[in-house]
C-alpha cells in the first residue's frame, strides 16, 4: 500500500504541472494527463502520432464526479453502472469543465469510473478526470503487458508509474452511449 501511495504522489506531481504519465489502469496500460489541460492532451496526441479529431476517454472515480463534468447527469446512471461487472466506458452528452480536445463533434465525452486502487487515489488527489488512452503508437496493437510497451512511449512520457508488475485485465473496456434520458446504446 505504501508503494501505491508513493506512486500516487509522484504521478500527481507530474500531472499538476502539465506532464503525461504511463500508468496501469483497470483495463490496460495507459498514457494519461489532466483532462482539463489542452497542452498535455496535445503532448499525448503527438507522442501517439494521432490527430486531435478523435477524443480520448477520461477516468473518474465516482458517479458523483459526473456532476462537475456534465450539464445533465442521467438520473439512472448508478443503476446502469450496476449492470456491468467489467470496466465500462460510457459516452455522455453535453459535457462541461473539460478540455475541448476530449469533446466530440457531437458534443459528447467518454468517462470510465475506475475501481483500480491506484487510479482512484490519483483521481482523488488531483480532483479532476485523468485522460486514459492505450499505451501504443496510433494504429498499432495495444500492449497486453508492460514489457510490450514501445520504447518511444517509454521515452516520451514524463513519468512511468513504478508498478510494472501490477495485474491489469489486458482488455480495453466495453463502450456504451447513454443519452440524457438514460437510454443505452452499445458501441463496443
Amino acid at each position: 500500500m505504501e508503494k501505491i501511495i508513493n506512486e500516487v504522489e509522484n504521478a500527481f506531481s507530474v500531472l499538476k504541472t502539465g506532464g503525461i504519465i504511463l500508468y496501469p489502469t483497470d483495463t490496460i496500460w495507459g498514457i494519461g494527463c489532466d483532462a482539463t489541460n489542452d497542452d498535455a492532451i496535445n503532448k499525448i496526441n503527438s507522442l501517439k502520432n494521432r490527430d486531435n479529431l478523435t477524443p480520448m476517454l477520461s477516468l473518474i472515480n465516482s458517479s458523483d464526479m459526473l456532476n462537475e463534468f456534465l450539464h445533465n447527469k442521467p438520473n439512472n446512471i448508478d443503476e446502469i453502472l450496476k449492470e456491468f461487472k467489467n470496466p465500462i466506458t460510457i459516452v455522455y452528452s453535453d459535457p462541461k469543465n473539460i478540455s475541448k480536445l476530449l469533446i466530440s463533434n457531437k458534443n459528447t465525452v467518454a468517462f470510465r469510473i475506475v475501481k483500480d486502487n491506484f487510479c482512484s487515489k490519483l483521481i482523488s488527489k488531483i480532483k479532476k478526470p485523468i485522460v486514459s488512452t492505450s499505451a501504443n503508437i496510433h494504429n498499432r496493437k495495444y500492449p497486453v503487458n508492460f514489457k510490450e510497451i514501445d520504447e518511444r512511449i517509454l521515452k516520451g512520457v514524463d513519468y512511468i508509474v513504478n508498478l510494472p508488475n501490477k495485474s491489469v485485465s489486458n482488455l480495453p473496456s466495453s463502450i456504451i452511449k447513454v443519452n440524457k434520458e438514460g437510454e443505452m446504446t452499445k458501441i463496443r
